[in-house]
Parts: structure tokens; C-alpha cells; sequence
């Protein structure tokens, strides 16, 4: 399992930032971003899914950007920064760090509870899950969030013969 490396696709405009420096800033971090949901974009607005624990589109987001930053506070330069960006029609959890040199990893070799699944944790509830590097010296990785009305980005791409990771 390995996150693609590319960036979002659209334009997308940021609804939130937040920098985070420790993980003690972290509660808040997710505080904001739940007050922040649902924004204008239709993926926030998405209700419970039983297919995802009961998780409404905010909540899923919430846990999504938790995992994320949580990663980049542990194996990553900081500042870390979290973003919500939208487009109208997809919501992107967007969170930098100041290491990339360091792509993020999916450790096969622990068990559940051993911590390190974060990413595994995104692929399964995110509609799409990327990284890229900026030649400004920052790594992003992301999580997008489509509606359940649309069709999936990641299908789009992959019927459009991009591999697209989605997951498992």
C-alpha cells in the first residue's frame, strides 16, 4: 500500500489553516476544524455512512486531519501545517511538514494497537490519499473527500486509466 504521489487534482481554495508545532496543539486543531464543518463544500455536509463506522462527512474529515497531522508532528520538521481546501464539489484535508525528503510510509510489519496506521486509516475513510514535494522545501499529504451524490474522483481516474490509490 503506498500513497499516490501527486497533487490534488482542481483548484481548490483554502477554507481553513492551522499551524501546529506540538501535539499538545492538537485538540485544538480538531476543535477548529469541527466548528469549521460543514463549510460551503457538499463532501462536509455528507451525513452518517453505516459503510464507515456511522462517520458523517465532517467527523470522518476530523479523523482523517487528526491522523495526518499526528504523523507529521511524529516523523516530520516541523511547522506543520493543516488545511481545508475545497472546490465546490470535493473537500481535501491538505497538511505540510518541512520533510520531503522523508515520502510518508505505510509500515507493514504492526499490529493493531502498535500505533503507525494512520495512513492505512486515511486510505480506508478518504475518497483519495496523496503526497507531493514543493521545490519551496515542503512535503503535503492529503486526504479528498468527495459527496456520495458524484461519482469518486479516484473512479473517474482510474476508468480514465490513472492508478489512483484508493486504498488496500
Amino acid at each position: 500500500m503506498k500513497p499516490l504521489e501527486a497533487a490534488p487534482v482542481g483548484r481548490l481554495d483554502v477554507v481553513e489553516s492551522w499551524t501546529v508545532r506540538t501535539v499538545g496543539e492538537l485538540s485544538g486543531v480538531r476543535a477548529e476544524l469541527e466548528s469549521a464543518l460543514p463549510c460551503d463544500c457538499p463532501a462536509a455536509r455528507v451525513g452518517p455512512t453505516d459503510g464507515l463506522g456511522g462517520l458523517s462527512g465532517s467527523q470522518r474529515m476530523v479523523l482523517v486531519a487528526s491522523e495526518l497531522v499526528a504523523n507529521a508532528l511524529e516523523h516530520a520538521r516541523p511547522p506543520v501545517v493543516a488545511r481545508l481546501l475545497c472546490d465546490g464539489h470535493v473537500t481535501v484535508v491538505d497538511v505540510m511538514d518541512g520533510s520531503p525528503e522523508a515520502p510518508p510510509v505505510v509500515p507493514h510489519d504492526r499490529l493493531p494497537g502498535e500505533g503507525g496506521h494512520g495512513l492505512r486509516l486515511a486510505a480506508m475513510i478518504a475518497d483519495r490519499v496523496g503526497w507531493y514535494r514543493t521545490a519551496h522545501g515542503r512535503k503535503h499529504v492529503w486526504a479528498q473527500f468527495a459527496t456520495t451524490e458524484l461519482p469518486s474522483l479516484a473512479a473517474s481516474l482510474a476508468a480514465a486509466g490513472d492508478s489512483a490509490y484508493r486504498g488496500a
